[in-house]
């Protein structure tokens, strides 16, 4: 899809940001006949990409905005600890999806770039935010290089950075704060239909699964494998990718025959991707709204990864989208937020509580976690929402 430098000076909805929740906002607008235009601070999209899981809530939105042969359905996740085993399936919310899908952030967002594109949307590349102002009329975006933007009302999905949340709440100053590690994710062709799987073994764990091609162009599917390496921010801030190859490496070693093998197949690809870098999180803004302003998205619930970030941006999008369509109320304002935040709320400390439990670094200490998962198995009679 071709993107444009050329700004329409008037746009009944200016969404800023186009990751998931600003792009699936348009779509669904324009499916509902309401013009919005698009305005993204980076001129280009390209970079590496990494794997996320879509629950299927998540994937009950993409299948919505007619995005469907996309990434790798998983139905549950095995956990192995040891001589130890458990398996949970996720719970279906609505049993017409699967329970999740497994996808590269970039065959996502090539998606629904292309299905913007075929609905018209406008999307204003190297447009950075300045200032936002309101009035009765409508709302007046205005751009660091001087550009201007007119609108009804404008959205803020642009991420945990977020400029309209800066704008929102002045005085609160920055939400992110370091997790504690950082994220690394491998990617490598591979046909092979694997099952979400999460290995434990002393001082960390590795996860792997199957998630489609890379993107559009790939002529194989890939596997995703992640791990997280704890280490203080200074450090995070310096890591090279000598020092993630080589602490991968000797993690390696540990690692039963069947996913030492995937490694080695990471490591002999001369297409493979890796992705790592400092993971921050955060807490909701005091403030979502005002008359013609909100945010969505990371800009909402800065939360870091954890399977439910893309999500949450997806439901967020489509919750937004009937709200705007009925009219925009300050009622139906209010109520987004209480509920959005209280989703987000749950999920996300969820996640950074899982996160930043480092694994146990004995062997000892392994077995009796795999115990404790293993009676968790048993009385939730192999069901876990994550």
């Amino acid at each position: 899809m071709k993107v444009s430098r050329n700004t329409n000076a008037n746009a009944q909805v200016i969404i800023v940001g186009a990751g998931v929740a600003g792009l699936s906002l348009a779509i669904m607008l324009a499916e509902q006949g309401i013009e919005s235009q698009v305005l993204e601070s980076k001129e280009h999209s390209n970079g590496v990409t990494s794997g996320v899981r879509v629950s299927n809530q998540g994937v009950k939105v993409l299948r919505f905005m007619k995005l469907d042969a996309i990434g790798e359905d998983t139905e549950g996740i095995q956990m192995t600890f040891g001589a130890l085993s458990s398996r949970f399936s996720a719970p279906k919310e609505d049993a017409s999806y699967p329970s999740a899908i497994m996808v590269t952030r970039l065959a996502l967002h090539e998606q629904l770039m292309k299905r913007a594109g075929s609905l018209g949307i406008p999307i204003v590349t190297g447009f950075k935010v300045e200032s936002i102002t309101e009035s009765d009329e409508g709302v007046e975006v205005i751009s660091e290089s001087g550009e201007k933007v007119k609108g009804t009302l404008v959205v803020g999905a642009d991420g945990v950075g977020s400029t309209l949340r800066k704008i929102l709440n002045p005085g609160q100053g920055s939400s992110k704060v370091y997790a504690g590690y950082i994220g690394v994710g491998l990617l490598t062709k591979d046909e092979t239909k694997i099952a979400m799987t999460m290995d434990h073994y002393p001082g960390h764990s590795i996860g792997i699964a199957s998630c489609g091609k890379v993107n559009e162009a790939a002529t194989q599917k890939s596997i995703f494998m992640w791990t997280h390496i704890h280490m203080p921010e200074a450090d995070a801030k310096q890591v090279t990718q000598a020092n993630v190859k080589a602490e991968l490496a000797r993690r390696a070693e540990q690692w039963r025959p069947e996913l030492r093998g995937k490694y080695e197949l990471w490591t002999n690809d001369t297409e493979a991707i890796l992705a790592y870098g400092p993971v921050y999180n955060g807490k909701p803004p005091t403030r979502w709204y005002s008359n013609r302003m909100i945010l969505i998205g990371d800009a909402a619930h800065p939360y870091g990864p954890g399977g439910q970030g893309i999500s949450m941006a997806l439901k967020d999008a489509r919750a937004l989208c009937e709200i705007i369509t009925r009219g925009f109320t300050e009622t139906d304002k209010r109520e987004f937020q209480r509920s959005r935040t209280q989703e987000s709320r749950t999920l996300g400390e969820a996640a950074e509580k899982r996160n930043a439990e480092a694994s146990p670094s004995s062997k000892w200490g392994i077995l009796t976690k795999g115990i404790g998962i293993k009676a968790m198995e048993f009385f939730t009679r192999g069901t876990l929402k994550f």
